[in-house]
């Protein structure tokens, strides 16, 4: 089940990779549609992804600034109408905007949490990655691991203002 708290003391980072902004010294807003560059290898030929945010406060809790994730597939992340498979056993780059917009007023003091992990909850169709129709693979399909390494030319663009 998606989690249904918005804010809480811990967030789950099993199968992510989490970036921590320092402090910010001032309040920002933060407001529109997130965007980005994932340069990585992967050995499947697709693979869903969730990107998630948290306003982590001074005193410790962190705030989910959308709910549920945003969720990628990434043979669709550069055109949603048409499917264009990864190249399994190969570094390769995509590019994505996501469909979920947020907006807050970021607190000074506050840090910025993003998550990128793979999508895998129970309540939602599982990518086995076989480049198949997803509705229709099984987990006999899941056979190899997803092993899937990032590399530092990846960027998740955060449509910011200072204040």
């Amino acid at each position: 089940m998606p989690p249904t708290d918005l804010i809480s003391k811990s967030l789950v980072t099993h199968n992510a990779v989490i970036f921590v902004s320092e402090p910010l010294a001032k309040p920002v807003q933060i407001g529109g549609l997130m965007s980005g560059r994932l340069d990585f290898y992967v050995n499947k030929m697709d693979v869903d992804l969730n990107l998630v945010m948290y306003e982590l406060l001074s005193d410790g809790d962190y705030v989910r600034l959308f709910n549920p994730a945003c969720e990628l597939r990434l043979s669709y992340a550069q055109d949603r109408v048409h499917r264009h498979l990864l190249k399994a056993g190969e570094r390769q780059q995509t590019v994505f905007r996501t469909e979920r917009m947020t907006s807050r007023q970021i607190q000074a003091g506050s840090r910025l949490v993003v998550g990128l992990r793979i999508g895998k909850r129970p309540d939602r169709e599982i990518n086995y990655g076989t480049g198949n129709d997803v509705s229709e693979e099984s987990v006999a399909d899941g056979k190899a691991p997803l092993r899937i390494r990032w590399y530092n030319d990846s960027y998740i663009e955060i449509p910011v203002r200072a204040k």
